[in-house]
């Protein structure tokens, strides 16, 4: 297995690409809308696009979705956001982002496992930055999309956000045993024992 990052779009999102190195068939997680440099990846590296998974809908995690799903790639995602794909998103007004409509092939909830590409994924309903947010749980890996950051979490100023969930999500989250990296939609990793030490949400 290989895990690659590709940053990109109007507010740095982290857009994850996990690799069968076997089959060359791959799992794309919220992939920005800087789709010019989703392609050449994939057409460097000979990648079959297999599914996208979707941590949540905001449109800087969906903007590269229609065009993976015209490489037959498959779309997961929680029903609670599946209307963000057609929201008209003020954010993405102001900075000249268009979201291309997809439909999402499979809805997904809380313990699902997703068998994929030969990996092994468990979601994880973290709701509270979007009601719809989930985490992926892929071995000793968590993609945690908005939910959490390297000593800090997701913003809950939207219509849709609610603190108190996304305080008890992330919890859930750092409450799990053993060590976990933790993959997030923006910024470095992190380390699920750190941010069990030093992450704000624990004081706010």
């Amino acid at each position: 297995m290989k895990i690659s990052r590709l940053i990109g779009g109007a507010i740095g999102t982290c857009t994850y690409i996990i690799i069968n190195e076997i089959t060359n068939e791959c799992i794309v997680i919220d992939p920005h809308e800087d789709i010019k440099s989703i392609s050449g990846y994939i057409s460097e590296n000979k990648l079959k696009p297999i599914a996208v998974l979707l941590t949540h809908g905001h449109f800087d995690h969906i903007g590269g979705v229609a065009y993976l799903k015209t490489l037959g790639a498959k779309v997961y995602m929680h029903k609670a956001d599946v209307f963000k794909i057609d929201e008209d998103d003020q954010m993405a007004r102001y900075l000249g982002v268009k979201i291309e409509h997809f439909d999402v092939d499979y809805l997904v909830k809380d313990a699902d496992l997703l068998e994929i590409c030969g990996f092994k994924i468990k979601v994880i309903e973290t709701p509270g930055h979007t009601m719809g947010g989930v985490c992926y749980v892929l071995d000793e890996y968590i993609f945690t999309g908005d939910t959490i950051f390297r000593e800090s979490y997701g913003r809950t100023d939207f219509e849709d956000s609610n603190f108190q969930m996304l305080k008890s999500s992330i919890l859930k989250i750092l409450s799990l045993e053993g060590e976990y990296t933790l993959l997030p939609g923006h910024g470095e990793e992190t380390y699920l024992s750190f941010e069990k030490m030093y992450n704000p949400i624990m004081q706010d």
